[in-house]
């Protein structure tokens, strides 16, 4: 017999706490995201440790400018974050969430000890953890400890905590950060990078061990239903369960079998961030944002009832209401068996599939898309099929959110009666032409991850269905849909592309632009018009080695004026793609099918590639590059002469290894990447076979670099500034790698940055770095992509082209 007291105890303490240690516990993405966010911060932090950033000096004289009153309300301030860390422990003790208390304490020793480590190596040993009692001046520490440990605790307690203690416990960190600062205690990078700290070692915990679901308890959820009149008695847990959603089923006291939605107090967060993210993440995602637990069960209760004013089969709405203040219900009867759990074979026969078609056609023609129609969404009845789970319903009618409805159907049927039924009855009930629009969108992206986990082979499941819709509609097939807004790719190159701009920016700020001026005005203008001459032969042997590539007689002149024009789209197209297609249609007209010659581009690059890592293992081997590795004791002075940044060496190493790593555990990646780089190989290893031809490719390839080496040298030469010519090619080759990483047209920007970096360091001062990269870049880029526009159009009516 249920004990009132009890279920109110527990509803109390649910005010503070949302969930026990009994839920289960699954790693979330929000966890690596947390993570992600706090490795940035501790970067950032730890890289404007000692600095002289105009807005961290600005924080800093604000602080100090602070009057008394304010700095002792600071100091009281300063306190908080034991207090709140006092609080949690003794809320999830009095709870007894012994696992809580277990990722506290982990998060809270971890945290400790790297803040303890950093504060080591920035030169205290030991800091001052209680300030307030301490006597005499405070001493500065980097990180601040106690912002590292609240942090991690908060952190680490999150997915216990209700959302008004989550959000006091971030605004107590921003306090607390904010008075270590004004006390002196650190700067502001410091109070950055203990946050950073925090989050890496709570959000680390919660991967390591999991995070609690956060699910509405089951007594809470019965005195719930009683409020609003239902009774359920034998409520019990659902098989499926959503993030932030308790689905639980049972049976009335009328004899009514019903599905339980409850949204708990953290239910709408958890709704709200996995469709926000989905709408970063993919194209024409959907729109229907709930900001309450009553917004979320009244919509899907309004789009449930308009389904069925449309003739859909839906089960009947029972209750949708805020049943208490921390607790929202959605009641609905419960019918048939889920699709995903009926026997294609004998419990499925082809005209009941095609009048549940012909169903979601009523829907779609009544301007309402369902959003989610997956296996789990569709029950099946003695009568026939019931349509639910209108959570990500719409009645704002997209041709994208039903053709949507249409794939997520399809692979639902098709992964329990095969493609070819599935198409048959599809087709039966939409018709031929409304099965077409969905071709398009029969992708992976399209599908969610649990409908991929369905089958063995989604992407294999996806071409049968778009082979049998052809084949039954005798529609075309059309370019995909591009559904995807990010991807790895996307997200990586965007991170690239900030980081390159960090270091751009406050580059291109200190530097005096009319020391630059005078530079190239007192330039040696002779020696800088042999180094802009320079780029230009470039064009010789890269035309030699792209005719040792393809091992045809193809004749020189035409071969050399193809390359300005390779270099002119290669200005609007980013990456390969541009230069591939306009190599590709030049060599088919000397009857070299484009297949050849892409293998052949193949060569031609990956040669390239080969001679500029021995180009680098060479200048580090001669010491003609060194490492400039910082010493204890060092200052902030001029960088020694040939030494290129470990930090950047670091991140290409790192880099390196990652992407070695990927392609060889991913096995998608892997069945991408290792055939075409066996084809490389092999078509390599074939050209190397033939001595003329070898030498040809490798010789060119070598000449290529070395001239534009040597067009960086004369280019520094001509400002005064003399490093050697391997140096030189090694900057240039260095900077031609990491280019290569970030897919921006012609590298603008990018290139100036990462050459920068590298020659400041080799002793060029700031100002003659940018002067002479403006005339290695004319030489070897600008000009060349002004020559190509002439002569692609030369090409062109030559017929070359």
């Amino acid at each position: 017999m249920d004990d009132p007291q009890a279920d109110e105890l527990a509803e109390q303490r649910g005010a503070y706490l949302t969930a026990s240690s009994e839920q289960p516990r699954a790693r979330r993405a929000a966890d690596v995201t947390m993570v992600a966010i706090g490795v940035l911060c501790a970067v950032i932090g730890l890289a404007l440790s000692g600095g002289s950033d105009p807005v961290q000096l600005a924080i800093e004289q604000f602080a100090a400018a602070l009057p008394d009153w304010a700095v002792a309300l600071l100091a009281i301030s300063y306190s908080l974050g034991l207090i709140f860390a006092v609080v949690v422990l003794i809320a999830l003790l009095a709870h007894r969430s012994w696992y809580a208390l277990r990722d506290v304490a982990i998060a809270t020793v971890l945290a400790t000890v790297v803040s303890l480590v950093l504060v080591a190596v920035f030169g205290q040993l030991w800091p001052q953890f209680f300030t307030e009692f301490a006597g005499g001046s405070p001493r500065a520490q980097f990180p601040v400890v106690r912002v590292a440990v609240v942090t991690a605790i908060l952190v680490a307690s999150t997915p216990y905590l209700a959302r008004p203690l989550r959000r006091l416990g971030w605004l107590i960190v921003l306090v607390v950060s904010a008075a270590a600062v004004a006390l002196a205690l650190s700067v502001p990078s410091g109070a950055l990078a203990a946050v950073g700290v925090g989050l890496v070692c709570g959000g680390g915990v919660l991967l390591l061990f999991g995070s609690p679901l956060g699910y509405p308890d089951t007594a809470e959820v019965k005195s719930a239903l009683a409020r609003v009149g239902v009774d359920v008695p034998n409520l019990s847990i659902a098989h499926d369960q959503s993030w932030g959603v308790r689905r639980l089923v049972g049976t009335t006291t009328g004899g009514v079998d019903v599905e339980v939605k409850a949204y708990g107090r953290d239910a709408t967060d958890s709704q709200v961030m996995a469709k926000l993210w989905r709408a970063a993440m993919y194209r024409g995602a959907s729109r229907q944002l709930t900001f309450s637990r009553v917004q979320s069960v009244e919509h899907e209760a309004l789009v449930t009832l308009l389904a069925s004013r449309a003739g859909v089969s839906v089960p009947d709405v029972l209750v949708a209401a805020g049943a208490t203040d921390e607790v929202a219900v959605l009641v609905t009867t419960r019918k048939g068996e889920r699709l995903a759990d009926v026997d294609g074979q004998t419990g499925l026969d082809q005209e009941s599939l095609a009048s549940l078609w012909r169903e979601v056609a009523a829907m779609h023609d009544a301007g309402i898309t369902h959003g989610n129609l997956a296996a789990d969404s569709v029950s099946v009845t003695a009568e026939g099929f019931v349509i639910g789970e209108f959570a990500a319903g719409s009645v704002v009618y997209r041709d994208f959110d039903a053709a949507l409805d249409i794939v997520h159907l399809l692979f639902a049927t098709a992964a329990v009666l095969g493609p070819q039924r599935a198409v048959a009855a599809a087709s039966e009930g939409l018709g031929a032409d409304r099965l077409a629009t969905a071709l398009a969108y029969l992708q992976p992206p399209a599908l969610t991850r649990s409908e991929k986990r369905t089958v063995a082979k989604p992407a294999a499941l996806l071409s049968d269905l778009r082979e049998q819709v052809v084949a039954l509609t005798g529609a075309q097939v059309p370019e995909p849909v591009k559904i995807r807004r990010l991807g790895v790719r996307q997200i990586l190159t965007l991170v690239l592309v900030l980081l390159f701009l960090s270091a751009l920016v406050p580059m291109l700020i200190g530097i005096d632009y009319a020391q630059i001026w005078a530079s190239l005005a007192t330039a040696t203008w002779w020696i800088a018009v042999l180094g802009v001459l320079a780029g230009q032969v470039a064009f010789l042997p890269q035309a030699t080695a792209m005719m040792s590539a393809v091992g045809r007689a193809i004749p020189l002149r035409p071969m050399m004026i193809l390359q300005p024009a390779v270099a002119f789209i290669s200005f609007a197209v980013p990456g390969m793609a541009g230069r591939v297609t306009m190599e590709g249609a030049f060599l088919f007209k000397y009857g070299i099918p484009p297949a050849v010659s892409v293998t052949k581009g193949a060569v031609d690059a990956f040669s390239g590639f080969l001679v500029q890592v021995v180009v680098l293992i060479l200048a580090l081997a001669t010491g003609s590059i060194t490492l400039a590795l910082p010493t204890s004791g060092s200052t902030a002075t001029a960088p020694t002469n040939d030494a290129v940044p470990w930090a950047v060496i670091a991140v290409v190493v790192a880099l390196a290894i990652a992407t070695v790593v990927v392609v060889l555990r991913v096995k998608k990646v892997r069945d991408r990447v290792v055939p075409q780089v066996k084809s490389a190989w092999g078509a390599l290893a074939e050209v190397l076979r033939s001595p003329r031809l070898a030498l040809g490719l490798i010789g060119s390839q070598v000449a290529v670099q070395l001239l534009w080496g040597a067009a960086l040298w004369l280019a520094l030469l001509s400002l005064g500034v003399h490093l050697s010519i391997l140096t030189c090619t090694a900057v240039v080759v260095a900077t031609s790698l990491l280019q290569g990483l970030i897919p921006v047209p012609g590298g603008i920007g990018v290139s100036e940055a990462v050459m920068s970096a590298f020659l400041v360091p080799l002793g060029v001062p700031a100002a003659v770095a940018v002067g002479a990269i403006v005339i290695w870049r004319v030489a070897t880029f600008y000009l060349p992509a002004i020559e190509g526009f002439f002569a692609s159009r030369y090409l062109q009516r030559r017929g070359y082209l």
